[in-house]
Order: C-alpha cells, then sequence, then structure tokens
C-alpha cells in the first residue's frame, strides 16, 4: 500500500484571499457609513445687494437724518423674517435713555436682528420690507432713529442700538441668512452729509 503525501500548501492562499476580500468589505463599510453620516448643508439664497448711499448728520437729533439705502439687485427674493444684517462702522451709538455722545466718534455695530420691522414707535412705518420678503428691484432704508431693543405698549424692536454716521467714514453691510448663518452679500461705502 502507497502512502499519499497531504499536501496542505493551498489552504493558505484560499485563507489569504478570504481575509482580504473581508478587510476590504470592513473598510469600504466603514467610509460609507462615515461619509452618508452627514447630511448635505442647506445653501443660502443667492442675492446681490448693494449700499446705494449712507448719509451721516450728527449735528441733528432729527429723524432720518441718519441712512442706509440697500438694493436687492438680482437674485432670490429674502424672507423677512430669515435676514439679518449688520453694520459697522464710524459714528456714534446712542445710549439708553440719553442723546449720543456727540463729542467723540467711535466703532460701532449695529444689527438689524430682521427685516420684519416694529422697528421704531411712532414716527416711522414699521415695516422695512413690504410684505414678507425682499424682492429683486426693491430697496430697503435703515434710519438712525431705530432704536435698542426695548418693549413699550406692545411694541417690540428688532434693532439692538440706534446709531448716527459719521460723515466720510466708511460703513460696512452685511447681509445674513439666519437659517443657514451664511454671508449673503457684503457691500461698503463711504458716509456722505445729506
Amino acid at each position: 500500500m502507497r502512502n499519499f503525501r497531504v499536501d496542505e500548501y493551498a489552504v493558505s492562499p484560499v485563507i489569504g484571499v478570504i481575509l482580504m476580500v473581508g478587510m476590504t468589505v470592513i473598510m469600504v463599510s466603514a467610509v460609507a457609513v462615515s461619509v452618508f453620516a452627514f447630511s448635505i448643508p442647506e445653501s443660502a439664497p443667492q442675492a446681490r445687494i448693494v449700499v446705494v448711499e449712507a448719509k451721516g448728520d450728527i449735528g441733528t437729533t432729527a429723524l432720518y437724518k441718519n441712512s442706509i439705502m440697500l438694493k436687492h439687485k438680482g437674485g432670490d427674493a429674502l424672507n423677512e423674517n430669515d435676514t439679518k444684517i449688520i453694520i459697522t462702522g464710524r459714528g456714534y451709538e446712542y445710549s439708553t435713555g440719553s442723546d449720543p455722545d456727540l463729542t467723540s466718534a467711535r466703532d460701532m455695530r449695529v444689527t438689524y436682528r430682521d427685516l420684519a420691522g416694529e422697528n421704531c414707535i411712532s414716527e416711522c412705518d414699521n415695516e422695512i420690507v413690504e410684505g414678507t420678503s425682499w424682492d429683486a428691484g426693491e430697496t430697503v432704508t435703515l434710519y438712525g432713529s431705530d432704536g435698542r431693543d426695548f418693549e413699550l405698549y406692545g411694541w417690540h424692536n428688532n434693532v439692538d442700538s440706534k446709531w448716527k454716521l459719521d460723515d466720510g467714514y466708511i460703513v460696512s453691510v452685511t447681509v445674513i441668512d439666519t437659517i443657514t448663518n451664511q454671508v449673503i452679500a457684503a457691500s461698503r461705502v463711504t458716509v456722505k452729509h445729506p
């Protein structure tokens, strides 16, 4: 009777291939889980907003002497409740319950939390935009008479501080979508005396 020798060399490559295929499947699964676990961020509305003019008159307390006019030059309509405007530049901020300090200009930052209006008490129109959205071709004017956040007779203010612009300085205006927290537009203009 003959003794047959058993050849075990063929087992090793088969097990190696099975292990390599298994590791590849696990690595592809791990990458797929990590990639698809994150949601695609929502995009902000696309609009071209420019500052048409900025007027400043620090020597008067009359309404509407300080204004920034913005124009929607095209793109998506901006929802009044989802649009925030930040104004930065040089000027004078009112302190609560008093006149502004007119002796020294300083850097200022004023935020309009939305465009829904309710931004002044009696002498100006409560709406910043007509209707519920800011559409292409429409102009918005922000006045220095807008005041600090307060509640009086049921009115709520959506502006964080009053402001007066200093003539000759540059003012930057940034329009932000509050849903995505992305900048829609940024523009600069030099303040002129009315």
